[in-house]
């Protein structure tokens, strides 16, 4: 029987993944909040988010996604 401690990293790491893969724009726009815009010459209401770190949180929530499933095979 795996202890409580694996079964949380489990089930958070997969959570993580999961939010992660499914919606990066706001992973992005959760880290940055409250630092500086880097431009600030556009329409009002406008929160664009670069394509590329959308793919760069999708790959770290793939990441995470692994270990958990790793760690599941573990048990």
């Amino acid at each position: 029987m795996a202890d409580v401690r694996t079964l949380l990293a489990i089930v958070l790491g997969a959570l993580l993944g999961l939010v992660c893969v499914l919606a990066p724009g706001a992973v992005v726009r959760v880290q940055t909040a409250g630092r500086r815009p880097d431009g600030t010459g556009g329409e009002y209401g406008t929160d664009t988010v670069s394509t590329r770190w959308k793919r760069v949180v999708q790959a770290l929530g793939i990441g995470c996604l692994l270990v958990a499933a790793g760690l599941v095979t573990t048990l």
